[in-house]
């Protein structure tokens, strides 16, 4: 929940929301794909439901996909799941771990350029 709304933990008063997760810097009109868990955002979040056409269900399924196999390919290079021991400080450590994440994120990224997945 951090990274989209800004929330350290569930039903934090929203004034209280970090301002610079994603919830606060989406273009006015547009909208995320995400699991029914935000739910309660419908300005920002796009949901499957209960009444969508079978074309709409399917095209959020394959835009979910796309996701979970992009998320899938991030967490391959297994740096989110094991301790990050470089750095003297805390700070540096969290500066140059945020560095690993970017330069996977790019290594990631251009790979999908050269071997794309499949059309949305």
């Amino acid at each position: 929940m951090s990274v989209f709304l800004g929330m350290e933990k569930k039903k934090q008063p929203k004034a209280e929301w970090n301002r610079d997760a994603l919830y606060w810097n989406l273009p006015k009109g547009k909208k995320v794909i995400a699991d029914s868990i935000y739910s309660g955002c419908p300005e920002k979040v796009m949901i499957k439901r209960e009444g969508h056409p079978e074309w709409v269900t399917e095209y959020l399924d394959r835009i979910q996909n796309r996701q979970e196999t992009y998320h899938e390919r991030l967490a391959n290079f297994n740096i989110l799941s094991s301790k990050f021991r470089h750095g003297k400080s805390s700070e540096e450590k969290m500066q140059l771990h945020r560095m690993s994440v970017d330069c996977v994120a790019f290594l990631v990224h251009h790979d999908l350029r050269h071997h794309p997945l499949m059309d949305v």
